[in-house]
């Protein structure tokens, strides 16, 4: 149904709002995060507004929903105007929007800068009770690479919001993901790994699973304005370590070839020219920082949750990869 805004509102069973619930509205909603989250939400019972670019309704897209629960609407993030009239009467907003290229047409600036300007002046307009924006870690410690700046940048005008919450996750997996599906993609078709940097860098990996009960729990719970929390999972481990760890569970046997950064930088320059992009040179750089959590900002002080071991949960989801073939 396109109305006279162009808002685009394709729903499943959308037939009304109950007064009575509260409405959250999830910025990015149609990703990886997003739909994990917003099944949860929909189970708890709250009614969800979807803000993507390109909303996509599937049949059975979100298990727990209930008949009228939830709307799929088309916005672009930049659109200040579109975009505050949606958020109106939400109770809570959660910014999923992050975007891991720099294209013309969904730049670093305009999803990440440009996104969060208007996402908090719409929030400053209603006086919306609880924003939480996604981040990601490492974003304050990098001053090389784009990605990290323009989210950093990001957090200051999330700042700006009362009652505003920020959380940095390290990389996030899951069945879905493209993280360890990607690489276990890469592994069969070729003999060789790159270790750029010498796979010496650090992460902390979180089950989506377990992001998502922590933004739950953060929705109900009173924080300082901006406060920052970074999101973890239990195990350390440096990026050649994961690399094993994916080669034995898929029981294949690769070479590794170590490059150093500024020539893993070189290689990404002639790599982005390719359609499938394998890595590109601003991801080089935000490999030169490790990606794990400071204890003075873990979400540990803040909730009582603990997350799953990498090797526990990512053994499941590289069986289901090896039973189904490869994604």
């Amino acid at each position: 149904m396109l109305n006279n805004n162009n808002i685009i509102i394709i729903a499943k069973n959308i037939l009304y709002c109950n007064m009575d619930q509260k409405i959250i509205s999830v910025i990015g909603g149609s990703g990886f995060i997003g739909n994990y989250l917003i099944d949860k939400l929909l189970e708890l019972g709250y009614y969800v507004k979807i803000i993507s670019r390109k909303p996509i309704a599937k049949k059975n897209f979100y298990p727990s929903a209930k008949l009228g629960q939830y709307s799929l609407i088309s916005c672009n993030v930049c659109d200040t105007k579109k975009l505050d009239k949606i958020l109106e009467g939400s109770f809570c907003v959660i910014n999923l929007v992050g975007v891991l290229e720099d294209k013309k047409k969904n730049s670093f600036n305009a999803a990440h800068i440009q996104g969060s300007e208007s996402i908090m002046k719409s929030c400053k307009k209603h006086n919306t009770q609880k924003l939480i924006h996604i981040s990601a870690l490492g974003v304050d410690k990098n001053k090389t690479s784009k990605y990290a700046i323009t989210k950093l940048k990001a957090e200051k005008n999330i700042k700006k919001v009362k009652n505003s919450l920020i959380i940095r996750p390290s990389i996030v997996f899951g069945y879905e993901d493209n993280f360890l599906n990607f690489f276990a993609n890469y592994a069969k078709f070729s003999p060789f790994l790159p270790l750029i940097g010498g796979g010496k860098t650090k992460f902390q990996p979180i089950l989506v699973s377990d992001l998502v009960q922590i933004i739950i729990g953060c929705i109900n719970k009173k924080f300082k304005d901006g406060q920052i929390i970074e999101a973890g999972g239990p195990d350390i481990l440096s990026f050649e370590k994961i690399l094993i760890f994916l080669l034995n569970e898929l029981q294949l046997k690769r070479y590794f070839i170590n490059l150093p950064f500024n020539l893993a930088s070189k290689l990404a320059f002639f790599l982005e020219r390719i359609p499938v992009k394998l890595i590109t040179r601003d991801q080089v750089e935000m490999l030169k920082t490790d990606n794990t959590v400071n204890k003075k900002n873990s979400y540990k002080n803040f909730l009582k949750y603990e997350c799953n071991s990498f090797f526990i949960a990512a053994k499941k989801q590289l069986k289901f990869y090896k039973k189904n073939g490869g994604h």
